[in-house]
């Protein structure tokens, strides 16, 4: 007999139910809180009545915990290795219509932990993804190592997809103090070396990023995995570019084309045209950078990357004072984000928004770049919020309103401190 109170737990916090609720008409709660800390093993009929309520299955698996265990790691060290998300999503679909519960309850911690892994692999981090994670964390002062290693990680991932970058790079701080205590696979190393470089990139840590992207980069290219290559180029590539290395950023970029091109990869072609059209742009030349961004777009069937490329192909137009081109894309853009409102894409269509307001008579122009001054606040994404900051100031000036005007000017000199990491205003 086994009281599986972790997965009882486990499900019952995912399920978002509470104690009360689950032991009505079963046990007590008290008598559920001693079964969800396993320290008792409550009778077969109570047992039965739970998992009936918060519908855990039975698995019929022959294996054991340790055997299926290993299962799930296999599939989850592969994923790693190759990314091929469409074999993975019927791998993790095969492992959750199994219904395994474990007995143990690392086991079933490191289980769970590859699954989000899997799960943030196809899906991202959407509330399902969130849920797992949400539930696991409850169990967190148990983890071994290894556990925490994959825990902070993922809080990583979740603060990531959020715009939330300070607290994700904190989390994979957290995550990396655990890196030299698990044993971990070769690919697992180099999948966090990536990972780290990726996040510190981000927060314009540059030569902490090269580092660690070369230290991944060395893996994947040693095993061949192609997509991982491609993958690490690229990022290294765009870190070259916010270092001002151009001549090193179109290098890299020219190596992922040629993996990419062998490997027909158009997602990741899609992402290298896009950084080439940044390259072309940064040369200024405006006409190339316009024709790599169609590019892009005729490749890729990212929702996201779709929508930033057309905001790139938006601002290359304004440069050159094609009005046409500006609403056309600008009214695109929007039409876009109706049809799938991401998050992630949010700030995008306040880009679009104002473009759209500035080139047709500043139709509700006030309301739509204060609005978008609040929210790029709100993400700490300062150089937009200055950026807009100093649009409206010259807006209000220009109307003669130079209360308003002076107020807003004050503002994009806060953000442009802000932007700069700057301790005081006053050192402007």
């Amino acid at each position: 007999m086994n009281t599986f109170g972790h997965v009882i737990k486990f499900e019952r916090i995912r399920q978002n139910i509470k104690q009360v609720k689950l032991a009505d008409g079963i046990c007590t709660p008290s008598y559920l809180s001693k079964i969800e800390s396993n320290s008792i093993v409550p009778s077969e009929e109570i047992l039965g009545l739970l998992f009936e309520r918060l519908s855990i299955k039975l698995s019929s698996s022959k294996k054991d915990d340790n055997e299926f265990l290993d299962y799930v790691r296999s599939i989850y060290l592969e994923a790693i290795k190759t990314k091929d998300k469409m074999l993975v999503s019927k791998q993790l679909e095969e492992i959750l219509n199994t219904h395994y519960l474990f007995k143990n309850q690392s086991c079933f911690y490191t289980y769970i932990l590859m699954v989000i892994r899997l799960k943030i692999m196809v899906q991202k981090v959407n509330s399902d993804t969130l849920s797992y994670l949400s539930s696991i964390s409850n169990f967190s002062s148990k983890f071994d190592s290894h556990q925490l290693l994959l825990f902070h990680s993922f809080n990583g991932y979740m603060h990531y997809y959020n715009n939330d970058r300070d607290n994700a790079l904190q989390s994979l701080e957290k995550a990396k103090t655990f890196h030299g205590l698990s044993n971990l696979e070769d690919c697992e190393s180099a999948d966090f070396h990536f990972l780290y470089g990726l996040f510190n990139l981000h927060n314009n840590k540059i030569i902490v990023s090269l580092d660690f992207l070369s230290r991944a980069q060395s893996y994947f290219n040693k095993e061949l995995l192609l997509l991982r290559s491609v993958e690490s180029y690229i990022t290294t590539a765009v870190a070259y570019q916010v270092a001002s290395s151009l001549d090193k950023h179109f290098e890299y970029l020219m190596l992922a084309e040629h993996l990419a091109l062998e490997g027909d990869m158009k997602e990741n072609l899609a992402l290298i045209y896009f950084n080439m059209a940044t390259y072309y742009n940064l040369n200024k030349n405006i006409i190339k950078a316009i024709d790599y961004y169609h590019k892009c777009l005729h490749l890729t069937h990212n929702s996201f990357v779709y929508m930033k490329t057309v905001y790139c192909i938006i601002l290359q137009n304004s440069m050159i004072n094609n009005i046409d081109e500006v609403l056309k894309w600008s009214k695109k853009g929007i039409e876009l984000f109706t049809l799938d409102p991401d998050e992630l894409a949010k700030g995008l269509d306040y880009h679009f928004k104002i473009h759209l307001s500035l080139h047709s008579n500043f139709d509700k122009f006030e309301d739509i770049v204060t609005e978008a001054i609040q929210y790029f606040d709100k993400t700490k994404d300062y150089r937009h919020a200055n950026k807009y900051a100093m649009l409206i100031a010259k807006y209000f000036y220009a109307a003669g309103k130079y209360k308003k005007a002076t107020n807003y000017y004050q503002l994009a000199t806060v953000y442009l401190a802000k932007k700069e990491n700057r301790r005081f205003t006053e050192e402007i």
